[in-house]
């Protein structure tokens, strides 16, 4: 058996921009900043990370109390934004899940949104009961320490160990790329987020593709077929 770690946006799904609105809105809201996002290092980052450094960028206290306001209203706006920027499942999303689960692979989570907003986004599309585990942007705000709490959920979720090569992370930018290198897993790096084939390449992901579109290539790279 081998772990599979999938981030959200740009892997999984698009929403159109759902997530940053909501964002911006909670701000705007919350706070009484007006906030475009355009300095703030999203992609890729912990729903968590992000909030901190708004927060800082207009000179506001980030303490716990201001960090879980901002994302608790960040989650009530998401799901408002959500219903009119619902986005899509990316190609060949569907289909990988599919055969990952006929072939009793473990499949989990491992993305910056908080659980919450992960719980959200997923369940707009009809996926989200199709991760038993995972590690959110809520377990700590540094994107590298969360590939070690997925794994040890997936451990005991399935009792069953998980070596490096075994586990693979796939995600859309090259703080996912960093993230898998950080616990020794094999990063899988798809072009279908914000940076191109040849950004991701300079990273040097264990494996890199266009998209999640051909199953039976991605399969191969797995070492399943």
């Amino acid at each position: 058996m081998k772990l599979f770690l999938f981030d959200i946006d740009g892997t999984l799904l698009t929403t159109d921009g759902a997530g940053r609105a909501a964002l911006k809105s909670a701000g705007n809201d919350l706070f009484g900043f007006e906030e475009d996002l355009r300095t703030i290092s999203v992609s890729g980052s912990t729903d968590t990370a992000i909030v901190q450094e708004v927060l800082q960028h207009h000179s506001l206290e980030v303490s716990t109390a201001n960090v879980n306001r901002y994302l608790g209203g960040y989650l009530v706006r998401l799901r408002q934004h959500l219903a009119s920027l619902s986005g899509a499942i990316l190609p060949g999303v569907i289909s990988l899940l599919d055969v990952l689960a006929q072939d009793g692979q473990a499949i989990g989570l491992l993305t910056g949104n908080v659980r919450r907003g992960a719980e959200i986004k997923l369940t707009a599309h009809g996926i989200w009961d199709r991760f038993a585990f995972g590690a959110f942007g809520d377990d700590d705000s540094d994107r590298n320490q969360l590939g070690p709490i997925a794994k040890r959920r997936a451990e005991a979720a399935l009792n069953t160990e998980f070596s490096g090569q075994d586990i693979f992370v796939i995600g859309d930018t090259p703080k996912d790329i960093a993230c898998a290198r950080a616990f020794g897993a094999v990063a899988v790096a798809v072009a279908t987020g914000r940076y191109s084939l040849a950004d991701l390449g300079e990273h040097q992901p264990g494996h890199l593709c266009r998209d999640l579109a051909d199953t039976k290539d991605l399969l191969f790279r797995f070492g399943l077929r």
